[in-house]
């Protein structure tokens, strides 16, 4: 009976012994991502662009839950102008609107090939002026 806890013991120090070396093995990982890593070259462009005291928005391309972090790393990066969002579903004069009301002069847009080619992001509008960095990077001024 004594050998059989001795073993049980041992066993379970076994265990315990792998599961640690596992769990160590991570640490030498390397590490995710930031979310948005993919628009990082950009980023000081839009921070070029965008005066520190406007405000900006970004158009979430996709439906809720399927975002790439992309605003998420905008909101950081772009620290301390304001910030607002909104999804490509909503209508061009509501984003209009939304922008006149909160006081929003730009409309950032690190990838436009995510949004629809006949999208007010990728189309010319009379209110708004493109700033480009490339024809997929650029950023919309409203226009007066």
């Amino acid at each position: 009976m004594r050998q059989w806890r001795r073993r049980a013991a041992l066993g379970v120090l076994g265990v315990w012994g792998l599961v640690s070396l596992a769990r160590i093995s991570r640490l030498v990982e390397p590490p995710e991502p930031p979310p948005g890593a993919d628009m990082a070259p950009a980023l000081d462009f839009f921070r070029a662009s965008i005066p520190a005291d406007a405000g900006y928005l970004f158009v979430e391309p996709g439906a809720f839950g399927t975002d790439t972090g992309a605003g998420q790393r905008l909101r950081y990066e772009l620290y301390p102008r304001t910030y607002d969002d909104v999804r490509a579903e909503v209508d061009e004069a509501d984003v209009h609107r939304l922008m006149r009301a909160e006081g929003l002069q730009f409309v950032v847009v690190p990838d436009a090939s995510q949004y629809a080619p006949e999208s007010w992001l990728r189309q010319p509008r009379d209110w708004l002026r493109r700033i480009e960095l490339d024809a997929d990077r650029y950023v919309l001024a409203i226009v007066g």
